[in-house]
């Protein structure tokens, strides 16, 4: 019984660390997912715009023609 309770605060001081790393790594993907989503958005905006562009040019053209 002795032995355990020696062992008692090193053991609880491995679960608070695993614990603290544990918040960190789910802190930090969720920074990732954002970041990388944020990306995404930015690139589905950059090809709509570009879209908008490529059919402004065209009714252009079409308007300069007639």
């Amino acid at each position: 019984m002795e032995k355990i309770t020696e062992l008692l605060p090193h053991l609880l001081m491995g679960l608070c660390i695993i614990a603290f790393w544990l918040i960190i790594r789910g802190i930090l993907k969720s920074i990732s997912n954002k970041v990388n989503n944020n990306d995404l958005y930015k690139e589905d905006m950059l090809n709509v715009l570009e879209e908008i562009r490529n059919e402004l040019k065209e009714l252009n053209k079409n308007n300069l023609i007639k």
